[in-house]
Formats: structure tokens, sequence, C-alpha cells
């Protein structure tokens, strides 16, 4: 009995860790490709990061608790998104959001 529950601790913990580093690795990327597009400094490439790393969090979070309720999941996701939009509007202003917004059309 104690090692099936060590078991299915170890497993729960070893899959949290995953999903945190899966967020921190894709909260580095798009970091960087903004960085590079808008030639952001280094105070705007943190506050990027960190708005990055916590969207990522939060979807995966969502994700997990609306898993079986695709309409609510997608609802739920849809207000990250403009909570996303929101805090780097604020962190880079308008002018590097619009920046941002051609880079991502032609690219």
């Amino acid at each position: 009995m104690k090692k099936n529950i060590l078991i299915l601790l170890f497993s729960l913990l070893a899959t949290i860790s995953f999903a945190q580093e899966d967020s921190v690795s894709k909260a580095l990327e798009i970091t960087k490709l903004m960085t590079d597009a808008l030639s952001l400094d280094e105070e705007q490439k943190m506050k990027v990061y960190k708005i990055q790393l916590n969207r990522f969090q939060e979807v995966a979070s969502i994700r997990n608790e609306y898993n079986d309720d695709i309409q609510t999941r997608k609802e739920e996701l849809r207000k990250a998104f403009n909570r996303l939009y929101g805090k780097l509007t604020k962190a880079l202003g308008k002018e590097k959001m619009q920046q941002w917004a051609e880079y991502k059309q032609y690219n």
C-alpha cells in the first residue's frame, strides 16, 4: 500500500515538474522572440518573461481544470488571452504591441 502511494506521489510530482519546465521553456522562447523583434531592454524583457510564464501556467491550469468541458475551457482561455494582451500592453505600450502584431502577421 505504501509503495503504491509513493509511486503515485512521485508520478504526480514528475508531471507537475514537467509542466513547469514546459511553461518555462515556452516563456523563454517567446520572450526571446519578442526581445529580438521589438528590441526590448532588460527591464521590458523581464516583464515579458514573467507575464508569459504566468500565461503558460494559467493556460495549463485551465486545460486541466476544464478538460471535459470544451465550451467553458474555450471561454476561460479567451479570458486568459485578453488578460495577457492587457498586461503586455501595460508593460510595453501600444506602439510596441502594434509592432508585435505586425511582426506576427508577416512571420
